[in-house]
C-alpha cells in the first residue's frame, strides 16, 4: 500500500512537471547526462536539495562581490564565529528538515541528533552517545543552527568574507579583466553599448518541447563595433594549468554554448551576425587570475556538440525515460 501511494504521488508530480514548459539550465542538462535518475528526482519530482557546500558558497560569494557587491547583505547572512564543516552543516540541515524549527536549541534535541547521526553514519565509531552529541552541541554549531532556522539567505562567517573579498579584489585588479569590464557606458539614448551583469535569460528552442535558461555573469553588446563580449567567472581549487581538464570534466564548454544561444535568442535579429568574444576568467587556488579567450572555431565546435547533447536530452524528456543515461538506454555501449 505504501509503495502504491508513493508511485501515485510520483505520477502526480510527473504530470505537474509536464503540464508546463521546462527550460533546461547547464546544471540540469549536466545532471541528465550523468544520471537521468537523479534528474528525475531533483526536477521532475521536485526533491532537489539546496546545497551549502563550502566551495559552492564561496564561489557564489566571489561572484556577488565582483558583479553585484551592493547585494551582499541581501543574499548573505554573516554569522559570528566559525562556519561548521560541510559534514556538520549536512547534519544540522537534516535536523532542521526533521521539523523542529520551533525548537532552535540543539541541547534539547538529543534524540533527533543521534538519529540523524546514525542515518548519516557520522561519529558512529564513538561508543557513547554523549561523545557523539558533544560534536554537534557546540556554541558555534548552535549559533549557525539558529541562523539556519531563521534566515533564507546563504550563511557565511567573517573569515570566508575576508577570503572571498581578497579574491574579488584580485580579480577586479587584474588588467586583462579590467579591459573586459571597464567600458564606457552612458545614459544617452543613442549609446551603442549594452552591459548586463548576473543576467537571467530564457529562450525557446525551435522544434523542441523544452527551452534553455541560465544566469550569465557578464556580457555586453557593442552595436557600433558589432561585437558581443561574454565573460564567465570561475573559481577553482586547482591551478591555471589544470583548467583544460577541469573544463572537460565539468562540461563548462556546454555552459558556454548555452550562454551564446541564450544571448542571441534574446537579442535583435541583427545580433546574429555579430562577432562573439567568449572569455572564461579563472582565479585558481593561488589567487592567480587569467582570462581564457575562446576561439571562433572552438565555439563553433561547442555549438555543434550542444546540438548533439540536446538530442539526448530530448530523448529522455519526450520518452519520459529516466532509468539510464542515453547511451546505455539505447544499448550503444560495448566492451
Amino acid at each position: 500500500m505504501l509503495k502504491t501511494n508513493k508511485m501515485n504521488r510520483n505520477l502526480e508530480k510527473e504530470k505537474a512537471f509536464y503540464a508546463k514548459p521546462f527550460n533546461f539550465s547547464y546544471s540540469s542538462i549536466n545532471k541528465m547526462l550523468f544520471s537521468p535518475t537523479l534528474f528525475y528526482r531533483d526536477y521532475v519530482l521536485g526533491e532537489r536539495e539546496i546545497r551549502t557546500d563550502k566551495h559552492l558558497i564561496e564561489g557564489k560569494l566571489v561572484h556577488c562581490l565582483v558583479f553585484e557587491p551592493e547585494k551582499l547583505k541581501e543574499i548573505f547572512s554573516i554569522v559570528p564565529g566559525k562556519i561548521p564543516s560541510d559534514n556538520i552543516k549536512r547534519i544540522l540541515k537534516s535536523i532542521k528538515d526533521a521539523g523542529f524549527n520551533n525548537n532552535n536549541d540543539l541541547n534539547k534535541l538529543d534524540s533527533v541528533i543521534l538519529e540523524v547521526l546514525k542515518i548519516e553514519n557520522l561519529y558512529q565509531s564513538f561508543k557513547e552517545d554523549a561523545k557523539r552529541l558533544e560534536k554537534i552541541q557546540t556554541n558555534e554549531n548552535q549559533i549557525y543552527y539558529e541562523f539556519m532556522c531563521t534566515t533564507k539567505k546563504d550563511i557565511i562567517d567573517n573569515d570566508t568574507l575576508q577570503k572571498c573579498t581578497e579574491q574579488a579584489e584580485t580579480i577586479k585588479g587584474t588588467e586583462s579583466v579590467m579591459k573586459l569590464f571597464n567600458k564606457n557606458v552612458t545614459d544617452f539614448e543613442l549609446d551603442t553599448l549594452e552591459v548586463y551583469k548576473e543576467k537571467r535569460l530564457e529562450c525557446k528552442l525551435q522544434n523542441y518541447k523544452f527551452g534553455l535558461k541560465g544566469i550569465i555573469d557578464y556580457y555586453d553588446i557593442d552595436h557600433d563595433k558589432k561585437i558581443i563580449t561574454i565573460v564567465d567567472l570561475k573559481t577553482s581549487s586547482k591551478t591555471l594549468s589544470d583548467f583544460n581538464e577541469t573544463l572537460e570534466y565539468y562540461n563548462y564548454w556546454l555552459q558556454a554554448a548555452i550562454y551564446v544561444q541564450l544571448i542571441l535568442s534574446n537579442g535583435d535579429e541583427k545580433c546574429d551576425n555579430y562577432k562573439i568574444l567568449f572569455n572564461f576568467v579563472l582565479i585558481d587556488k593561488y589567487n592567480q587570475v587569467y582570462t581564457f579567450p575562446v576561439s571562433k572555431d572552438t565555439m563553433s565546435s561547442w555549438t555543434k556538440a550542444l546540438i548533439a547533447i540536446l538530442i539526448k536530452v530530448e530523448y529522455h524528456y519526450n520518452e519520459k525515460k529516466y532509468d539510464l543515461p542515453y547511451e546505455f538506454s539505447n544499448n550503444l555501449v560495448y566492451l
